[in-house]
Formats: C-alpha cells, sequence, structure tokens
C-alpha cells in the first residue's frame, strides 16, 4: 500500500495513515486502501482491537478530502456520495471496536472518519473543523449522520455554520471524545486501552458494540430528504460560489461569495 501501514501485535491491529506529504489528504486510492486494512485487519482471527492514527508526532492528524479529488461537475456527485458513505462504513460496521488515536488537527471528511470511531483519544492541541461553508461545497446526508450522531444537532450547528475549530478539551467536556492526554502519553494510553479491551472476552464486546449503534442510531433519512439533499448538492457544484471557493483555495486567498 501507498499510503498506509498496518501492524499486528498483542492482539491489537494498528492502521497508519502515511500520506504525510499531503497532510494525510483523502483521495480516492487513499479511502481505499483504509477501507481494505479494515476489511484485512478484522479477518485476522487474533486481532480483537483496532487503533487508527497518523505518523508519530503529527501535527496534522487528516486535512480531510483532497482538494484535487472534489467533485468538478454536478453529474459527479454520486461517486462522490458513494465513496464517502464506504469509508464510513468500513469503520462503523467493523466487528471490532476502533480507538481514534489523534495527534494534530482534524478537517472536514477527517472528523467524520474520526466520529465514525468507538472512541477518541487526542492530544490537548488537537482541534477539530469541518468547513464546507468556507468552500461553497455540499456535504453528504449520510456524512451529517454521523456528525449530528456524534456532536447533536446543537453544536454540529455551530460547527458547520461557523466553520470554525473545535478544541479537543471542549469536545472532550461535551463527551463527544473520550479522553485528552498529553503528546509524550498518548501512545501508551490508547496501547493500553487497547490491550485491556483485548483481555475481555471478544463475542461479548462485539455484541455490545453493535447493540449500542443499534440504539444510537439515527433514525432511516426518508426518500424525499435523501432526494432534496442530492439537489442542494447539484444546485451547489453548479453555483458560481463552489468555483470561487476552489479557486480561493489554490490561489491561497480569502474567497469572495457572492450567494450565486
Amino acid at each position: 500500500m501507498n499510503y498506509v501501514r498496518t501492524e499486528i501485535a498483542n492482539r491489537i491491529g494498528t492502521i497508519t495513515m502515511c500520506r504525510d506529504q499531503k497532510m494525510n489528504a483523502l483521495n480516492d486510492l487513499f479511502i481505499d486502501e483504509i477501507i481494505a486494512s479494515f476489511s484485512s485487519i478484522q479477518n485476522q482471527q487474533e486481532v480483537r482491537v483496532i487503533i487508527l492514527r497518523a505518523q508519530k508526532g503529527a501535527k496534522i492528524w487528516s486535512a480531510g478530502r483532497d482538494i484535487k479529488s472534489l467533485p468538478t461537475e454536478a453529474k459527479d456527485i454520486e461517486g462522490w456520495d458513494t465513496k464517502l458513505l464506504a469509508l464510513g462504513n468500513a469503520i462503523r460496521n467493523c466487528p471490532l471496536p476502533v480507538i481514534a488515536m489523534i495527534e494534530g488537527n482534524v478537517w472536514g471528511l477527517a472528523c467524520e472518519m474520526a466520529f465514525s470511531c468507538d472512541i477518541i483519544v487526542a492530544t490537548p492541541k488537537a482541534s477539530f473543523a469541518i468547513t464546507p461553508a468556507k468552500l461553497g461545497v455540499p456535504y453528504t446526508i449520510s456524512g451529517l449522520q454521523t456528525v449530528i450522531e456524534r456532536l447533536g444537532p446543537n453544536l454540529a450547528r455551530e460547527m458547520l455554520f461557523c466553520a470554525t475549530g473545535f478544541d479537543a478539551k471542549r469536545l472532550c467536556s461535551h463527551g463527544i471524545i473520550n479522553h485528552v492526554i498529553a503528546p509524550e502519553k498518548i501512545e501508551k494510553f490508547a496501547q493500553d486501552m487497547a490491550l485491556n479491551i483485548t483481555s475481555l472476552a471478544p463475542l461479548s464486546v462485539a455484541a455490545l458494540k453493535q447493540q449500542i449503534a443499534d440504539i444510537s442510531k439515527a433514525s432511516s433519512v426518508s426518500k424525499f430528504a435523501a432526494s432534496s439533499s442530492k439537489k442542494r448538492a447539484v444546485h451547489l457544484l453548479s453555483s458560481a460560489d463552489y468555483k470561487e471557493g476552489i479557486s480561493a483555495i489554490k490561489q491561497k486567498r480569502r474567497p469572495d461569495f457572492q450567494g450565486k
């Protein structure tokens, strides 16, 4: 694999994102490799828990969706939705508990990836931000479900409407992430937590994970809501604001949105 390293030790599977030169920005190949890693590790009989992480000391855990792989035309939205849904499902549907060990900032789609994990531990300087409003881009309805399920509608509105970062301490105070741990201690903390899980009854843990998912799962999106969401996405991808948002990022300037 080009962007992902997998390791298995002491019944713990570790998936490490290694696209450092691009701040672990997620293009199609990277997403496919993460999905394949989850599939491969969970099929190893000895593995009982998975840790998802960036390389040690990373300043950016993941920069989210790679700007070069954003849809360029309205007709691209179908494949875009499908790819992002597959990534979230690979984590949520994994029968093993998944611990997100987060050093550095988490942006955009990477927040959705982290929020799909069962347990989140982060360093104090970690920050989480989802910023489609800074780009004029649509956001998938499945992604919004994941964000709202983790944050609740009130904090989700603030994160999305204001497009500003939430630090790890704030999210921990709301019970959204589990622990805030000093950088020099986070690796051992995550390993110790994972080792504790490996000592417990795996069938019971798997059943509990599924039961919690069934109970807490957001209600199914109606066909009308899904259709309306797709229409809004197509409208956004056809807008001048979307073109302006992408141009501004490439030119490293503030966008000038006109609402058109």
